[in-house]
C-alpha cells in the first residue's frame, strides 16, 4: 500500500505543479498585456488632449471671423 500511495502522491505533485505553471503563465501573460494596453490608453489620451486644445483654438478663430 505504501508504493501505490507514493505513486498517487507523485501524480498529484505533477498535476499541481502543472497547474501552478499554467496559472503562473496566464497571470504574467495577462499582466504584460494589461500593461501594454495601459500604455496605449495613455498615448491616446495625450493625443486626445492635444486635439482638444487645437479645437478650442480653432473655435476661437472661427468666432473672431464671424464678428
Amino acid at each position: 500500500m505504501g508504493m501505490s500511495m507514493m505513486k498517487l502522491d507523485l501524480k498529484m505533485l505533477v498535476l499541481l505543479g502543472g497547474l501552478a505553471v499554467t496559472f503562473g503563465g496566464f497571470y504574467y501573460g495577462t499582466e504584460y498585456r494589461l500593461n501594454a494596453l495601459e500604455q496605449q490608453v495613455e498615448s491616446v489620451e495625450k493625443r486626445n488632449k492635444g486635439l482638444e486644445i487645437r479645437i478650442q483654438k480653432l473655435l476661437k478663430r472661427v468666432k473672431r471671423l464671424e464678428k
